[in-house]
């Protein structure tokens, strides 16, 4: 009898134990996110640049991307805008990826389903594969989550952007396919979902 006292409470904890981790892990309001997203982008779109006055001071970089994603949150549609530039930050590409840009800003709109925002920027590189030149420049993002409206009024939290595929669609727009997932975690969430 006293064995199987035994091995019900140590089950017991066993099954107890990952719960009360997983708790406390998100005690403070910290939830994972995770978002598979689909869609399309222009790349070089060229914006002239203008100081206070209107006076012309160059020529910007920037892509815009559209895409829908489906995740934590349910159902979401993504805008995002970045300005590229030349490799002049101390960013970095994972693994043996080589810079070929700098992502200076990454802007992101997510529109969920309840019509509730979440905003986000990041920054990053634009980095190449030595092993298959002829493949596709990937971005690699990092940025923070900046609120929002509705239950992201308040949300904090960091983020991060993987691609698993991109295609040129046409090399005259320069609009390309996309797929890839957004990683990260949401501080600072409303409870009325």
């Amino acid at each position: 009898m006293r064995a199987q006292t035994t091995r019900a409470l140590v089950l017991g904890a066993v099954l107890i134990m990952p719960t009360l981790f997983v708790n406390s892990a998100f005690a403070d309001d910290t939830q994972k996110l995770k978002i598979h997203f689909a869609g399309g982008f222009v790349q070089n779109i060229l914006q002239m640049q203008v100081d206070a006055m209107g006076v012309p001071t160059g020529v910007e970089s920037r892509s815009m991307a559209l895409v829908k994603g489906r995740g934590t949150f349910g159902r979401v549609d993504i805008m995002a805008i970045t300005v590229g530039g030349p490799p002049i930050s101390d960013a970095t590409c994972s693994g043996d990826l080589i810079k070929i840009a700098d992502i200076v800003e990454n802007n992101l709109v997510l529109t969920f389903g309840d019509l509730s925002l979440l905003y986000g920027n990041g920054a990053g590189a634009v980095c190449l594969n030595p092993r298959d030149p002829t493949a596709f420049p990937l971005a690699e993002v990092k940025g923070t989550w900046d609120g929002g409206t509705g239950r992201f009024e308040h949300a904090g939290g960091t983020w991060s952007i993987q691609f698993n595929f991109a295609e040129p669609v046409g090399m005259a727009t320069q609009f390309v396919a996309e797929t890839g997932e957004i990683k990260g975690y949401l501080t600072g969430l409303r409870d009325d979902d």
